[in-house]
């Protein structure tokens, strides 16, 4: 992939999943099948397929998507660190908690749910960040899962190419190769000599 210009398609690719996938409220597309991870895969491919002159190859786009994918899961890893270190979002996530023992109408779920909402409450940012790394680090392996299924995705639908013949890699040469006919043959006695009569003795008229 070296001749490939993949580094402008897999950032943005990657950079938009990565972003969409921390945004509270878009984050929730991630749910069906890491919607923003297959759509950042298929977009960093898309901007390669249009990059590049020849067609692109299913390995090629799976590659192109797993960087898109490592780009998009260390931005996530970032941002959410962060904001488990300052503690943003903590009281968000208490009550949708809270919220969802509500609606679940069992008492021991309710009870167990209590528990985990003051047991968050109080830890510290350290002990946060230690039990919320198992889980960010597995979001991060599957981002780029689905980051190189949404590069072969995006291959499969925007490549139309395939059975095209690749392009001449050289110019044609210069001055083009004429015919054996060409250039065609002069009378035996061209070019006219100087003082001629013209064409009444064979020759050529004279200018």
């Amino acid at each position: 992939m070296n001749e490939l210009d993949w580094k402008q398609p897999a950032l943005i690719g990657g950079v938009a999943a990565g972003l969409l996938s921390v945004i509270p409220g878009l984050n929730l597309a991630n749910c069906c099948f890491c919607a923003w991870l297959l759509v950042g895969g298929a977009v960093a491919a898309k901007m390669l397929i249009d990059r590049t002159p020849r067609p692109i190859k299913n390995g090629e786009g799976a590659q192109v998507g797993a960087i898109a994918g490592v780009i998009a899961a260390g931005l996530y890893l970032v941002i959410e660190v962060a904001l488990l270190v300052l503690g943003v979002g903590q009281e968000l996530q208490q009550k949708l908690l809270s919220r969802m023992a509500e609606m679940s109408g069992n008492p021991d779920f309710q009870e167990m749910m209590q528990k985990v909402i003051e047991a968050s409450a109080n830890q510290t940012s350290a002990q946060r960040l230690v039990a919320a790394l198992p889980g960010l680090i597995m979001f991060a392996v599957l981002f780029v899962g689905f980051s190189t299924l949404g590069g072969l995705l995006g291959v499969a639908l925007f490549e139309k190419r395939k059975d095209q013949p690749p392009p001449p890699q050289y110019p044609p040469q210069y001055p083009p190769q004429y015919p054996p006919q060409y250039p065609p043959n002069y009378p035996p006695n061209y070019p006219p000599q100087s003082g001629g009569t013209g064409g009444d003795q064979g020759g050529w008229p004279s200018s």
